[in-house]
């Protein structure tokens, strides 16, 4: 075989310009007001800071390690990420010439019924290299490149969108299920308290003293919290066992401790967010590498219009009898020019054209709406944070005057003022408000790990 068969196909690339079509890609803008409406972060944001020093709770940052480590989904999406980016490789292998071989030889025999012996037949030997280009004349393997350049990018924005969300996730349950462990501590309180209750009513009613309806509120208010028992540790377990499964182990208990408040204070949230702190988040960079995957497909639909030139070549050997090998054998080579392209297609081409602007356009409409769903939710959560910092401050002084109430009746029946029906009556005011109080703190706490994943920080910052 020659050298002249790879420095001729080289040559004859050098020799042609290649140009690309298709619309450049540029970064897409949206406009976005100088802050949220709401709260925000002084100077730098919270989702410049590790998670870790957010959530700050070392229980919780065990269990998120294990997730980190061990999620299945997470696992998962990472081989959709090495996938991806593999692809890039097979995008960008026809910018470059192919080469191949080929070997063959055999040697057969064949009888008849009119021939009394066999009649021998010998078959030549070959073998040789191939090779062809085609050459990028019209950008279309280099926007094929482009496009899966972006999904590939899109992959990773998608783990790290997945990362931050079981971050949230986790995070979100944590805090629930210290909520859950306060409202059945006050639940266990309460039955402690009516059964008291019942037990005086059902001795004052044998005595004469009480009547049958304070006796029938007191068992009603008794069975009432006794319901509530199994159905928050139903609650418990269930959410036990799915924070279980998100950190890759069996269904079992959850380490925990600490309090909602001190959790919720740990990272401090002052005024002045910008806006635009949201092109760090993944979900909107994922969109974005999707719109431009889509803009480099419109450039590959064009390229399609016109035709393609490939340029061969082949060296090798030849041998008339495999019996003596290559002594006998026969080089040879060649290189040639193929022009290949659409002459008609029934309107596929330019319908073809068409659905990938059509993809374009829907993919701009994804882009903006997730950007516009982002500011919503960034400033949702700081206008809830909030209210909610004004609701949890006159739940507990409803909490306070119903513990204030209850004392006072206790004193007033000591000293024989008043009935023990009255004690009873600010009790069933009291729990009700605590357990509520409690749910208040629990979401005014889960707006820390929300606010810090809205705002695209943690998925920066790997595991420890």
């Amino acid at each position: 075989m020659k050298r002249t068969l790879i420095l001729s196909l080289a040559g004859a690339a050098g020799l042609v310009a290649s140009c690309s079509f298709g619309p450049v890609w540029t970064s897409p803008e949206m406009p976005v007001p100088a802050a949220f409406r709401g709260e925000g972060l002084t100077g730098s944001t919270m989702a410049d800071l590790p998670w870790q020093e957010v959530l700050k709770d070392a229980n919780l940052e065990k269990l998120l390690n294990d997730v980190f480590a061990s999620n299945r989904n997470l696992e998962a999406m990472m081989h959709n990420v090495e996938a991806a980016r593999r692809y890039i490789t097979v995008a960008r292998s026809p910018l470059f010439p192919s080469l191949s071989y080929m070997a063959a030889g055999n040697k057969g025999a064949s009888s008849t019924a009119n021939l009394s012996m066999s009649e021998v037949k010998e078959i030549p030997g070959a073998g040789g290299l191939s090779a062809s280009w085609e050459l990028d004349l019209w950008g279309k393997t280099r926007k094929g490149v482009e496009s899966a350049e972006a999904q590939a990018l899109e992959a990773e924005e998608n783990f790290n969108n997945l990362r931050i969300s079981l971050m949230k996730q986790v995070a979100s349950g944590y805090l629930q299920l210290i909520m859950l462990d306060e409202q059945l501590k006050i639940a266990n309180e309460a039955v402690e308290s009516y059964r008291d209750s019942l037990k005086l009513f059902e001795n004052q009613l044998e005595n004469g003293v009480a009547n049958r309806l304070q006796t029938a509120s007191a068992q009603a208010a008794l069975s009432a919290a006794e319901a509530q028992i199994p159905n928050l540790q139903m609650q418990i377990t269930e959410l036990e066992n799915s924070l279980s499964t998100l950190a890759g182990r069996m269904p079992g208990a959850i380490e925990r401790g600490g309090n909602m408040m001190a959790f919720a204070n740990a990272s401090k949230v002052a005024a002045g967010i910008p806006a635009d702190v949201i092109a760090r988040r993944p979900d909107i960079r994922a969109a974005e590498q999707k719109l431009r995957a889509a803009n480099a497909d419109i450039g590959v639909a064009i390229a399609s219009y016109f035709p393609s030139i490939s340029l061969t070549g082949l060296g090798g050997i030849a041998t008339p009898d495999l019996r003596h090998g290559l002594s006998r054998s026969i080089d040879g080579w060649g290189i040639g020019a193929n022009l290949a392209g659409p002459l008609f297609q029934a309107g596929k081409l330019r319908a073809n054209e068409k659905m990938k602007r059509d993809a374009f356009l829907a993919a701009k409409a994804d882009y903006e709406q997730t950007v516009l769903a982002a500011m919503s939710e960034i400033s949702t959560t700081l206008v809830k944070r909030n209210k909610l910092r004004q609701i949890m401050k006159k739940q507990e002084q409803a909490v306070a005057a119903y513990q204030e109430s209850v004392k006072l009746s206790k004193a007033r029946y000591a000293e024989g003022m008043a009935s023990y029906y009255e004690v009873l009556t600010a009790q069933q005011g009291l729990f009700p408000a605590q357990t509520q109080l409690a749910a208040y703190r629990f979401q005014y706490a889960a707006c820390v790990p929300t606010l810090y994943t809205q705002l695209g920080g943690g998925w920066q910052n790997k595991a420890k």
